[in-house]
């Protein structure tokens, strides 16, 4: 099926496989930017945390990334760098980094320290760092308006500016795109596939292709499964859930619909208050807003498997009290531990094992 092969190429290719549309490409680095402004703005969004999946293989390699970078940097930021000063994006008018990402700031910090040092060349696009208060207080809204009015400007720098007209376009290919993702049937990886391939396709592009797929592969077995952890742009570990039951609930980074909702966003604020507001995102506050809406989401589900990968200093601190409260429910609750940026054949195969012999 044209839809399907499309949606596979789109979320292997990446960033790599969007073709110049006439408009200027704007990389997104890490949830939580308002992306549909840049759309009206008529620039063209795309992420740009997630290199394409070749990258693994046949990914550039610069000497002065290995020589700067520690051995603990996120792995993430790692093949941003690398493929930043090979000239990857360089076409690209502006790239935005989501301070609140824990890979995207380190991202930001290093490319733009490795252009004020000159290591790299400094005709490449503009670098912008996004920094966003996820919490609804008064004083929050006043200072993340602030940051929708820099983004504007730096924007206008390129000249790209939205207006309320385009964005109200935008916004509803965008509710839209939402209702398709909604009756999506499929399950596991080919879900997670279909649902990331929008990250690097417009709205109503995505849309087609997701309305075009229809009901997909059924849901393989009655036992609902929770998958909750760090960001994973790999369909691995999807793949194996899908042997013991249905996902019913893939909240990681990546496997989530999207990053806010589109219920009452008419406009710049109320979208940008929409964002601030999610409660799924590791930064939220009060934190306990967090873990609650875990909690909610994996209503219902049997079993919740937890990955993290080796750089986390967020998610696993929510893992002692999720557990708890999760089999409390009566559900199973699998801790994972570390899960490779690239899983090995090895790992995947120990995974399977396991849960195997663990899920009841």
């Amino acid at each position: 099926m044209k839809a399907v092969s499309e949606l596979r190429r789109a979320f292997a290719e990446r960033a790599d496989g969007v073709s110049p549309a006439g408009m200027p490409f704007v990389g997104l680095f890490g949830d939580g930017i308002p992306y549909p402004l840049v759309q009206a703005a008529g620039a063209f969004g795309i992420d740009v945390k997630a290199p394409p999946l070749a990258d693994s293989v046949d990914g550039p390699k610069v000497a002065i990334i290995d020589e700067v970078a520690e051995s603990f940097l996120d792995d993430f930021t790692a093949r941003f760098l690398h493929r930043f000063a090979a000239g990857a994006f360089d076409h690209f008018a502006m790239i935005i980094f989501a301070r609140d990402d824990v890979a995207g700031l380190a991202a930001y910090q290093y490319a733009s320290e490795l252009r004020r040092q000159k290591l790299v060349t400094d005709t490449g696009p503009v670098l912008h760092l996004w920094n966003l208060l996820h919490t609804d207080s008064a004083a929050a809204h006043r200072f993340n308006m602030r940051e929708l009015d820099r983004l504007g400007d730096a924007l206008a720098g390129l000249s790209l500016t939205w207006d309320e007209k385009r964005l109200s376009r935008i916004l509803a290919l965008e509710v839209d795109r939402r209702a398709a993702l909604d009756r999506l049937t499929c399950c596991g990886a080919d879900q997670f596939i279909f649902r990331a391939a929008g990250r690097w396709l417009a709205p109503e592009e995505h849309t087609a292709a997701l309305d075009a797929v229809g009901d997909g592969s059924a849901v393989a077995g009655e036992r609902r499964i929770g998958l909750v952890g760090n960001a994973s742009d790999t369909p691995c570990l999807r793949e194996i859930c899908s042997e013991f039951g249905a996902l019913a609930a893939d909240l990681q980074p990546f496997g989530d619909i999207w990053s806010y909702h589109t219920d009452g966003v008419d406009d710049a604020e109320s979208l940008v208050r929409a964002i601030a507001t999610n409660p799924l995102h590791i930064r939220t506050s009060p934190a306990d807003r967090f873990g609650s809406a875990l909690l909610d989401r994996l209503k219902g589900c049997d079993v919740v498997i937890s990955t993290v990968d080796r750089n986390d200093d967020s998610f696993g601190w929510e893992v002692p009290c999720l557990r708890q409260n999760v089999t409390k429910r009566g559900a199973q609750f699998i801790d994972l531990g570390f899960m490779p940026f690239r899983p090995s054949d090895s790992w995947m195969s120990a995974t399977r094992k396991l849960l195997a012999e663990t899920i009841q």
